[in-house]
């Protein structure tokens, strides 16, 4: 019989480990609708993905990271765009490996994922996260996307697993040693930097989640530190092109007080809008510079609308999820005409509803069964909220909670399996009263 908590829920972490499906059909599924969705659908870049077209090719060309030679940048960071210029030499300008490349990392991604929620919870929620992340339109979506979104969740939860694999204490298990996993961990963090600057102050986070679940500080504060200075050493380079292109120091990309600016002025919706025009014309570290102190000076004047619109901004972060079909708009249409976006949108917006409330489902389990503190602990949660707190306060967009579906996808798989649990549990005390009703 399977253990309750105290709210009649069927308790996740007494229920035992079920071993009876493995991970290999799930990702065959995966593998399957991506792979049908890349034979289907062209590549047409728009937006980012247009932009971090035109840099690669301009790297192999030797017209350096801009739009050309004297419009050097370091808005957009650099990594995605140097990845695509890597393929862009070894294959010619083709979108074809890209596109193989996406799909190669989209199970990996959704395998880490798996194994993250049965480490964290148990076989039978990785099982649940597995499908549902094989089945998210918006992760099929984007295989047909020049885009950031795939590589950073792909380095993220590779990260994941590394920090969450238990350091090596002695010679009799095969575990890693504090060296090298901090040394991999700086590696990733550095590599998810170059993609994303959100990932920069992750490490910090992960190692406050390390001392509440272990409740030991000198080991945590130990790693992290390394994985700095890892991390410094491998972003040194790009900060070093950008001082000497810019005159003063820029760690990765001078997009911070943009981003900042649109999420905090007068008239905004916290979403994505148009810099004021005086600073169309300034040098971009000077408009970084100039967004940052009016988006500062609002804050500080409007403090009280500051925490209010951040409110605000984290239900608008979650409000709706279209922003693959949005993208994938020319390839769809001139393929299958307008007439396939509204259902495709409304596809994928019916799915994202549903995973977010199942999500937010799994969060209220957490807090009934183990209290507020091991809410806390949850890695899945405090990871979607950090993504969340970060974004809600520079600028929203439904594509800036794409880092946070993994985490989503195994909260909505505890719901899931606990409901699942809790309807098998009911039916058998169902059975045997019958039973015992028959036999009396």
């Amino acid at each position: 019989m399977v253990s309750t908590s105290r709210s009649g829920i069927p308790n996740l972490w007494r229920a035992g480990r079920w071993r009876r499906a493995g991970f290999l059909p799930v990702l065959s599924l995966a593998l399957l609708f991506r792979l049908l969705w890349a034979l289907l659908v062209p590549v047409r870049p728009v937006s980012d993905g247009a932009t971090y077209d035109l840099f690669a090719r301009n790297l192999v060309a030797g017209l350096g990271y801009g739009f050309d030679l004297s419009h050097p940048t370091a808005y957009w960071p650099v990594g995605t765009s140097f990845l695509y210029s890597i393929f862009y030499r070894v294959f010619g300008f083709s979108y074809t490996p890209i596109l193989v490349f996406n799909l190669v990392i989209s199970c990996p991604t959704i395998w880490l994922t798996m194994l993250l929620a049965e480490r964290w919870f148990n076989r039978r929620v990785a099982i649940v996260t597995g499908y549902g992340m094989a089945l998210w339109p918006m992760q099929i979506e984007f295989v047909s996307l020049l885009s950031s979104e795939l590589i950073f969740n792909f380095l993220l939860v590779v990260w994941l697993y590394l920090w969450d694999k238990p350091v090596q204490k002695d010679g009799r298990h095969p575990r890693l040693s504090f060296f090298w996993k901090a040394l991999g961990i700086g590696t990733l963090a550095a590599a998810a930097s170059y993609i994303r600057p959100v990932a920069l102050v992750l490490p910090f986070m992960l190692s406050a989640l390390e001392m509440a679940r272990t409740r030991k500080y000198l080991a945590p504060i130990k790693s992290t530190a390394l994985v700095y200075l890892v991390m410094a050493m491998l972003i040194a380079p790009w900060s070093i092109r950008n001082t000497r292109v810019f005159g003063q120091f820029i760690p990765i990309s001078t997009n911070y007080g943009a981003n900042l600016w649109m999420g905090n002025h007068d008239i905004d919706s916290g979403e994505t809008v148009d810099i004021p025009p005086e600073a169309f014309n300034m040098p971009e570290v000077e408009r970084d510079h100039y967004l940052r102190r009016l988006a500062i000076d609002y804050i500080e004047q409007h403090p009280a609308r500051f925490v209010l619109r951040t409110l605000v901004k984290a239900v608008r972060l979650h409000s709706h999820e279209t922003i693959g079909i949005h993208w994938n708009m020319p390839g769809l249409v001139s393929v299958y005409g307008e007439r396939v976006l509204w259902p495709l949108k409304l596809i994928s917006n019916l799915f994202w509803w549903a995973m977010l409330l199942l999500g937010l489902g799994g969060v209220v389990l957490i807090y009934l069964q183990q209290g507020i503190w091991m809410l806390l602990k949850s890695p899945a949660f405090m990871i979607w909220y950090y993504f969340t707190a970060l974004y809600s306060i520079l600028v929203v967009q439904d594509r800036y909670h794409f880092s946070s579906t993994p985490f989503i996808a195994i909260l909505a798989a505890v719901l899931l399996v606990a409901i699942g649990q809790w309807i098998s549990e009911h039916q058998r005390m169902r059975d045997w009263h019958t039973e015992s009703s028959f036999t009396s």
